[in-house]
């Protein structure tokens, strides 16, 4: 692990081993952010608030993940590609809402505030934006720019698109969750 430009790894509340974390990952807050094992975070990453990142994810180059004063958590052989977006909170648009980050907290209002959790083994495809309240199950992926809102029925182990609207099932899962085992046991 080498040194940040933006923040003292130090100052993680939990950092595992063979974490890897790009010089330059801004981490906004990192007293709330958990990183487990082999678990890599590329360049131009921002990460603020609570999130909670499980072992073997990769996040790569120039994505963003905000929990605002909600939480993200990402299961264990998570991947996110190049330019994904992640949003726990987000202005309402349609009701107005009067909450921007420069405001005295107590005189925000209307703010859409609900926690993104990612199952095990979820892949989203790159600048896919994952919006409040999305829950995604085990060995759930999504194409490239797709929009994950809350209230889907997302289902395991299906690959998800909007453009253009697709679902399938994905296939040979039992290899990849033996090999998931594999690497498991292999360092114990």
């Amino acid at each position: 692990m080498s040194d940040n430009i933006f923040f003292n790894i130090a100052d993680l509340k939990k950092c595992g081993k063979n974490v890897i974390i790009g010089k330059a990952v801004q981490i906004r807050h990192p007293e709330l952010v958990e990183i487990g094992n082999n678990s890599i975070i590329d360049n131009f990453t921002l990460i603020s608030g609570k999130v909670t990142i499980g072992e073997y994810v990769h996040i790569a180059s120039s994505c963003s993940i905000q929990a605002g004063s909600s939480k993200v958590t990402i299961g264990d052989f998570c991947g996110l590609s190049a330019g994904v977006r992640v949003f726990a909170a987000s202005s309402d648009y349609i009701r107005c809402s009067f909450d921007s980050a420069c405001l005295p907290r107590e005189d925000i209002y209307g703010s859409i505030v609900k926690e993104v959790v990612f199952s095990n083994h979820v892949w989203i495809g790159a600048n896919s934006v994952v919006l409040p309240g999305v829950i995604l199950p085990t060995g759930f992926t999504c194409a490239a720019m797709t929009k994950l809102k809350e209230n889907n029925n997302y289902r395991p182990w299906t690959v998800f698109s909007t453009n253009p609207v697709f679902e399938c099932r994905r296939v040979f899962k039992e290899k990849m969750l033996a090999s998931v085992k594999k690497i498991k046991n292999k360092y114990k």
